[in-house]
């Protein structure tokens, strides 16, 4: 029998396709994994700035304070250095705020945008990830990727001066059940 000098090499050409396909899946779960535990740090990381925020201080100047500061050193790579992502190949913060892409104080979206009738307060962190390739060098421009948010709303205890005001508006002789 004579072999056929036209299919020599075609099951390393398949070879080879099947490969590249099968490189690029497990690239892109590899992406997709890291993304989401990312996320899930965030998620932890704007848990523990509202916890931070909503823990009682002096006044509310402090607690927004500490919420900063302890935000910054979790999504950020430290509080000298803002703006610098921790993870700048996985996730960027994206938007306003302090640090970029995060926001903390009052719940405004479940009061309509009167902070008088908002008892819940916290942080949302909105952050940017490359779809493909972006942790490994690849190219991507600002306006690619998944855009997630994390955030966290707890009700906020009154801070020292919050109390010692609400408790010197109060006639003498009221029941206080805790004193704040």
């Amino acid at each position: 029998m004579k072999k056929i000098k036209e299919e020599s090499g075609q099951s390393t050409v398949e070879f080879a396709l099947t490969l590249s396909l099968l490189i690029g899946f497990s690239l892109f779960f590899l992406q997709l994994s890291l993304i989401f535990s990312v996320g899930n740090y965030f998620h932890y990381a704007t848990f523990m700035t509202a916890r931070a925020l909503l823990s009682a201080g002096p006044d509310k100047a402090d607690q927004l304070e500490r919420a900063r500061v302890l935000g910054t050193e979790m999504v950020k790579q430290s509080v000298g250095v803002a703006g610098a992502d921790r993870w700048p190949g996985i996730a960027k913060g994206i938007g306003g705020g302090q640090p970029t892409g995060m926001e903390i104080g009052e719940g405004r979206q479940f009061s309509g945008g009167d902070p008088a009738h908002s008892w819940e307060e916290g942080v949302r962190y909105n952050f940017r990830s490359p779809l493909f390739l972006g942790f490994l060098g690849g190219a991507t421009t600002s306006g690619q990727g998944m855009e997630l948010t994390s955030e966290s709303w707890l009700g906020r205890e009154p801070s020292y001066q919050e109390c010692q005001e609400e408790m010197s508006s109060r006639a003498p002789g009221a029941i206080i059940d805790n004193g704040c």
